[in-house]
């Protein structure tokens, strides 16, 4: 065994060299030339690029110590040894990626230490670093998703020092605000009117959740504002706490999501659900159907029958079911209508407001009664599908009486056609409402010599004669035709939809041709017709109204028994201060 002196700062150079050898790191002694040409290496530093020994790395061409460094990074190499050559130190550090044989590369920590001997060397130490720059860019990725995924979300993300009363915003935060910490909190938010009046209570709660640690995760709902001067708005508040070693909370992670448009959602969502609560159950049914899914949800009520469960529950399916069981015939279309799913869609995304449809139902007894269907399209609170909400209530005994009601109201005592005031509003209505494009025709009509008739004939055969022209006039014309007496023997009519003004010529013939009637050899009933256009004519009642009787007053001068269609030239010429002149 070699012998050696204690503590004489001094090991036998066959010792030194084996522990040289075994070091757990790659050690190398390089020339300080161009090549930094190896003059010594251990095992491990031939081993960290993938060589068995120096001969198989020297076969390769792996002659100097950084011939296996990224080429990307040759640039940091250099310049980290030219610092080193041009300041005189000692010694430096730095990290470089490195290639292995076969492929593949690591990472190392190279310490590379100037040393004078009979040539001047490097001493260079390389350590594999590669497991802590994988665990260093694993935190990376994670850092930069979470940035990323706050940037990309509606969320406030901050730490709250509980001791200090400080909340630390990051910076993606602190550039919206201009502030990386605010202090004095929770004092600063409620002192300066940003937490919503009735909010506060929730908002006490929250806070001594937070400070007291009993729970160590949680979240709240409340109305808040982050300026004095905007609206307030609901958001979640979602907090997790980080313990210190004897277990009392240090400091929570606080989360603020914007959730104003959700909680309206569900507010609506609950408000709906109240007003069918509140009904009787055996006067209604509640039906609801996840309109996205196309799939019936839920049924309630005693109105219908259980819809049949083994049958595929669509929306269409459900709709033609209910219709085709319990709807008056002369119903069904504009339910069919009102329930088509694609429409229900359509409605929705054009912020449509829910719809009415008040139709005849069948009872178990065989006997209709009517029965208002309200359509309501509200978006599931917790994902992004539409849900449909169909009420149907038992309305029979107040919409009768309101039939009535509106009956005597709106009809003429005589006839039963609808009277002027009723006219008036339903045309004006009618007018505000016509589409680009579409023509709606104001029509006045007067039975010819209607006086002599009743002269000749007695009241009560005059009568029978403006009954007789109501019931034509209504035969003749469409279910959404307007047909009005304004008194005595005039009547008024709005033809609606008209496809264009070349048709109504043929129209009105057609309805001359209907109430002409000859009463006795000398005697005949005919009517006399003045027609306007709206638009071309005029946009409301009395414009139309106006223009619809010069052109009566036209047909009346042409020989009655005919019909006349407003233009300008008919319109009377206007006299100066009366015909005298000055």
């Amino acid at each position: 065994m070699t012998q050696y002196k204690q503590n004489d700062g001094s090991l036998p150079a066959e010792l030194r060299e084996s522990i040289l050898l075994e070091l757990p790191f790659g050690l190398c002694v390089a020339r300080q030339d161009a090549k930094r040409t190896i003059l010594f290496a251990n095992e491990s530093f031939y081993q960290m690029f993938g060589y068995e020994s120096p001969a198989a790395a020297q076969t390769e061409g792996f002659l100097g110590a950084f011939d296996r460094v990224d080429p990307k990074f040759t640039a940091v190499l250099e310049e980290r040894a030219s610092d080193l050559l041009s300041c005189g130190c000692a010694a430096a550090s730095f990290e470089i990626r490195q290639r292995k044989q076969g492929g593949g590369t690591f990472w190392t920590m190279v310490r590379i230490q100037r040393a004078q001997s009979q040539d001047p060397v490097w001493v260079c130490a390389f350590m594999d670093i590669s497991a802590q720059k994988h665990v260093e860019e694993e935190l990376r990725f994670r850092e930069e998703e979470y940035r990323i995924a706050v940037r990309q979300s509606d969320k406030l993300v901050l730490r709250y020092d509980i001791a200090k009363k400080a909340a630390y915003l990051p910076p993606e935060s602190a550039a919206i605000f201009h502030q990386e910490v605010f202090y004095e909190i929770p004092e600063r938010l409620e002192n300066g009117g940003f937490i919503g009046p009735d909010s506060v209570d929730a908002f006490h709660e929250l806070y001594d959740r937070i400070t007291s640690g009993s729970v160590s995760s949680g979240n709240s709902i409340l109305q808040m504002k982050f300026s004095r001067n905007a609206s307030f708005e609901w958001f979640r508040i979602a907090y997790s706490l980080i313990y210190r070693e004897d277990n009392t909370p240090a400091q929570a992670v606080i989360s603020l999501q914007n959730i104003s448009e959700q909680h309206e959602r569900e507010v609506a969502y609950k408000r709906w659900e109240q007003t069918y609560a509140a009904m009787p159950q055996s006067m209604t049914t509640y039906i609801e159907f996840d309109l996205t899914q196309n799939r019936l949800e839920l049924q309630k009520g005693a109105l219908i029958e259980r819809i049949p469960p083994d049958m595929d529950q669509t929306v269409e399916n459900v709709a033609y079911y209910f219709i085709d069981h319990w709807a008056h015939p002369e119903d069904r279309e504009k339910l069919r209508s009102c329930l088509a799913r694609d429409r229900m869609f359509a409605a929705y995304f054009r912020g449509v407001t829910p719809e009415r449809v008040e139709y005849r139902h069948l009872h178990k007894n065989g006997r209709y009664g009517w029965v208002r269907l309200s359509v309501q399209m509200l978006p599931d609170p917790y994902s992004a599908n539409v849900r449909a909400s169909l009420l149907l209530r038992d309305i029979d005994e107040k919409k009768r009486e309101e039939l009535n009601l509106q009956n005597r109201l709106r009809t003429d005592p005589l006839t039963g056609a609808l009277n002027r005031t009723a006219f008036i509003a339903q045309a004006e209505i009618i007018f505000g409402d016509a589409k680009p494009g579409s023509l709606q025709v104001l029509l006045m009509v007067d039975v010819d010599h209607f006086k002599q008739v009743n002269d000749r004939f007695g009241h009560g055969f005059g009568d029978r004669v403006l009954i007789r022209v109501t019931q034509i006039l209504r035969s003749a014309l469409r279910a959404d035709d307007l047909v009005a007496r304004l008194g005595g023997d005039e009547f008024v009519i709005l033809l609606r939809n008209v496809s264009h003004a070349d048709a109504l010529t043929g129209k009105l013939e057609r309805l001359r041709k209907q109430l002409y009637q000859r009463i006795s050899e000398e005697s005949a009933v005919s009517c006399s017709f003045g027609a306007a256009i709206c638009p071309r004519d005029g946009s409301n009642f009395d414009e139309l109204y106006r223009k619809a009787d010069i052109a009566l007053y036209e047909a009346k001068n042409s020989g009655r028994n005919c019909a006349r269609i407003y233009h300008e030239s008919m319109d009377p010429p206007i006299t100066l201060f009366g015909g005298t002149g000055f």
